[in-house]
């Protein structure tokens, strides 16, 4: 056979090899292109879920905060959460509950079955009367800090088959439990009861019931601020009035208290004119602390409009000091301002309670009350001759305390200045800015 026969069929016989090998590289690199496929519709379908898990959080988000501004109720919008929570994760039902820190157990607050908002008064739920523990898998079915589904065709550790029982009768057949977590406290639970006997269906939902969760936790956490507030509000107002009645009924009837003690000596040295001028004074204090009382029991304060402006009330303080036998005169300097109704009444309490520890430790003979309208603050000095006290020792009893309560409210600063037998000066200082002159 000649060569060029023989090269001939050494070419036909590697042919089919050639031709295998050639085959199987195309369907390498088919297979490789199905699987570069492949996970390329995956990641499509999970930038599609992720986009619709989005826009159903945002849709929610709208609807919740649209619910909140037309019923700031929060069992109202909890109910929302809950209901929307079921629905948008295709449940047939669900709970909320919170926990009982007296009990180290939950308790069952809504229930949401057969398209209806149940309070747990209401639930038939066997929870109701037999709390349950918190824990999670293998000790209860409300974890702390992570979701969790349990099966419900089988016992689950730590849930009673009474509540078993009835879930099931309500033809779930899996339970998702979602925490409400603010840091690191669980604030409560959403369960949301599905009739999919996936498993693994149901915990494709989690991300979503998280953060419908989440919006519940926020609405818990703000209806938690908005209750401190009102406490805060509360004890505001409380210890207001609590020195309102302080200082305008113990000044009053300290003045009271001294007028009839003095009508008393008038009286028992025959000075029958004295005695009823101090009665009349006493009574017209007291006829004075009847209003304030009033006043104080409404928790109003008087209309501005009726009030007399501050060198008038603080004249009228002054009066009342003289009517006790003491000297006392009012002195005011500067170009006037035009204070605020509110800043004016404080300035006026301070100087009450001045006057009333005066009257009350002092036993001073002569009292000047300065007011003065600087050009950067608005000072008011009261000043006494009495037997004074030793400020290194504390005396912060209600009036000091009241007074300085009263200056911090209205952006002053209270200084005393006193030494035993040299008698007391207290001054207020309000710093100024933008007033408007009189």
């Amino acid at each position: 056979m000649g060569a060029g026969k023989r090269e001939a069929s050494v070419r036909t016989q590697r042919r089919p090899e050639e031709d295998k090998a050639r085959l199987l590289a195309m369907r390498a690199a088919t297979l490789g292109l199905q699987e570069d496929n492949r996970r390329l519709r995956q990641e499509v379908e999970r930038h599609r879920r992720a986009e619709e898990l989005a826009r159903r959080q945002a849709q929610m988000l709208i609807e919740s905060v649209e619910l909140l501004a037309a019923d700031p109720g929060i069992d109202r919008f909890l109910g929302h959460v809950l209901k929307v929570t079921v629905e948008q994760i295709d449940g047939v039902g669900g709970t909320l509950w919170f926990p009982d820190p007296d009990n180290a157990s939950v308790r069952l607050h809504l229930e949401y079955l057969d398209s209806r908002i149940i309070p747990a008064h209401e639930s038939h739920h066997p929870a109701v009367l037999r709390p349950l523990p918190i824990g999670g898998r293998g000790i209860s079915t409300f974890p702390t800090m992570h979701a969790e589904t349990y099966v419900m065709r089988e016992a689950v550790a730590g849930m009673p088959e009474v509540n078993r029982a009835y879930i099931n009768s309500l033809g779930v057949r899996v339970l998702l439990t979602v925490p409400m977590v603010l840091g690191s406290e669980t604030v409560g639970w959403i369960c949301v009861r599905s009739r999919s006997g996936d498993p693994r269906a149901v915990e494709e939902t989690i991300p979503l019931a998280e953060a419908l969760a989440g919006q519940a936790t926020l609405a818990v956490h703000m209806a938690r601020l908005g209750e401190q507030a009102r406490q805060a509000a509360i004890l505001q107002e409380r210890n207001r009035i609590a020195r309102d009645i302080h200082d305008t009924l113990a000044q009053g009837f300290t003045g009271v208290v001294v007028n009839l003690e003095a009508a008393n000596r008038a009286l028992r040295k025959d000075r029958a004119d004295s005695a009823l001028d101090h009665i009349d004074l006493a009574r017209s204090l007291a006829q004075s602390c009847l209003e304030e009382a009033r006043v104080s029991v409404r928790s109003l304060r008087p209309d501005a409009l009726r009030r007399p402006d501050l060198a008038v009330a603080l004249q009228t303080q002054v009066k009342r000091l003289e009517a006790s036998g003491a000297k006392a005169a009012l002195h005011i300097t500067g170009e006037r301002l035009s204070l605020p109704a509110d800043v004016e009444a404080e300035l006026v309490r301070i100087t009450q309670e001045c006057i009333t520890n005066v009257l009350k430790h002092a036993a001073a003979g002569d009292v000047s009350v300065v007011l003065d309208y600087g050009a950067e603050a608005v000072s008011l000095i009261v000043t006494d001759d009495g037997g004074g006290f030793d400020t290194g020792q504390l005396h912060d009893g209600f009036g000091l305390l009241g007074m300085r309560e009263r200056a911090a409210r209205i952006g002053a600063s209270v200084h005393v200045d006193s030494r035993a037998g040299q008698g007391t000066t207290v001054a207020t200082r309000l710093p100024i800015a933008g007033s408007v002159r009189a």
